[in-house]
């Protein structure tokens, strides 16, 4: 974790504070997200802004988190690495509180401190594709296969009732 980052955070703290928290943090605390990946090598990017709207004040949480997993290719079963990214928005929210805003979008309610590793990979376990795979340009097996011989077409192929066809004929 960052320098001077505590391992647990209060978001609405933060929010009522216009908090912001930029830098980097290890996966290795992201339990979750790690069983996924074939080491716990890396860190995650994050910006996260937190706020309170002067009017109505309400509190939210923006930004944008990034990274670089290790992952395993349930294509080609090969090592390679996948970009994730999320752009996070939640509103804050105690237990009970303005729960008319639980209809409006993502909300997070908080009732304690929560550890931040765990919000960050709750982000980032939400743009996780199911089945992880290379690109198809870039995983061995498709341009394997691109390359081998060309598919006959239904033109090409002969016609399964073809020799029905003849026999048809023959009883005449």
């Amino acid at each position: 974790m960052s320098a001077g980052w505590p391992s647990t955070i209060d978001p609405i703290q933060l929010a009522d504070q216009g908090a912001r928290l930029t830098g980097e943090l290890p996966l290795k605390g992201m339990q979750r997200l790690i069983d996924m990946c074939l080491d716990d090598a890396g860190s995650a990017m994050i910006d996260l802004q937190f706020d309170r709207s002067q009017g109505d004040g309400v509190r939210t949480m923006v930004g944008r988190v990034h990274a670089r997993l290790r992952m395993t290719c349930q294509r080609c079963l090969r090592p390679f690495e996948l970009a994730v990214r999320t752009e996070p928005r939640l509103l804050l929210l105690r237990p009970r509180e303005r729960e008319d805003l639980l209809e409006n979008g993502d909300a997070l309610v908080v009732e304690q401190s929560i550890p931040l590793s765990s919000l960050v990979e709750d982000e980032l376990l939400l743009v996780m594709p199911m089945v992880p795979m290379h690109a198809p340009a870039d995983c061995p097996v498709t341009r394997k296969s691109a390359g081998s011989q060309p598919q006959p077409t239904e033109d090409s192929r002969p016609n399964p009732f073809s020799v029905l066809e003849r026999l048809k004929r023959t009883d005449h």
